[in-house]
């Protein structure tokens, strides 16, 4: 029989999947949720952003803006923003190292999150041979408090019998033993692992094919292919019960 995961009384999570560089659709799903608040009151509200909210679409930059923004106008509700891989490759690897190999960060949609903040990336030329002056004009360009935001990203976070995270876990693996690779690249085994988990995972990273939140006993996927014409997905958990807000 499958364990039976829950979130304590009094409390309601809306976790949100990968939001790739759009920001209309991010603030049109923030007001989907407010909407739910005011129609569900409840005493403790969270929203837990599941990472990768840079790259494919057309305004990175403006994302970081959308959420900071929420985040310092609605202190009444705790805003939880995890580290996704495309975060991770771009602020902690590429800028860094732009000749490294994290340099096929410029292909995964880097080029149009650059381009957010205003980094020139001339077409004529190819990217290894920009690769370092990107880099260094990017990190001149990134505002101070945005640096702050991708710093201080989390690698996952807890409510009760949940786990919220980007990518996933190995399983078998004690949380404290996961690498920070297993938390945001991972797909498999986790994504083929049918057994239960100490607590019920709740990711983004790989997107459904179907473009709807697969809710499965064992751990719940929120990235429904935003980028690829899919919606936006938020899963709403309260108690044991788990329902789905989104837009296109």
């Amino acid at each position: 029989m499958s364990k039976v995961y829950k979130i304590g009384t009094g409390k309601r999570v809306y976790a949100i999947g990968d939001i790739h560089g759009y920001p209309d659709v991010l603030a049109r799903l923030h007001d989907k949720i407010d909407a739910d608040l005011v129609k569900r009151p409840v005493e403790q509200a969270k929203i837990i952003y599941l990472g990768d909210y840079i790259d494919r679409g057309p305004d990175s930059k403006g994302v970081i803006d959308v959420i900071l923004n929420r985040r310092d106008a609605r202190d009444d509700i705790e805003h939880v923003c995890l580290l996704g891989n495309h975060e991770d490759a771009m602020f902690h690897e590429f800028l860094n190292d732009p000749e490294g190999h994290r340099q096929d960060w410029l292909q995964w949609g880097g080029v149009e999150a650059a381009q957010s903040y205003g980094v020139r990336v001339d077409e004529d030329i190819s990217l290894v041979e920009q690769a370092v002056q990107i880099a260094e004009d990017l990190r001149q360009a990134i505002p101070t408090h945005h640096k702050e935001f991708y710093e201080n990203l989390d690698l996952y976070h807890v409510v009760d019998d949940y786990l919220f995270v980007h990518a996933g876990l190995m399983p078998d693996v004690a949380l404290d033993k996961q690498v920070k690779t297993d938390l945001t690249y991972t797909r498999e085994p986790f994504m083929s692992f049918d057994g239960a988990h100490p607590y019920r995972v709740v990711h983004g990273h790989t997107s459904t094919k179907d473009r709807k939140v697969d809710i499965r006993h064992n751990r719940i996927n929120v990235d429904t292919g935003l980028y690829m014409d899919g919606p936006l997905a938020c899963a709403v958990i309260e108690g044991a019960d788990v329902r789905v807000i989104e837009v296109r």
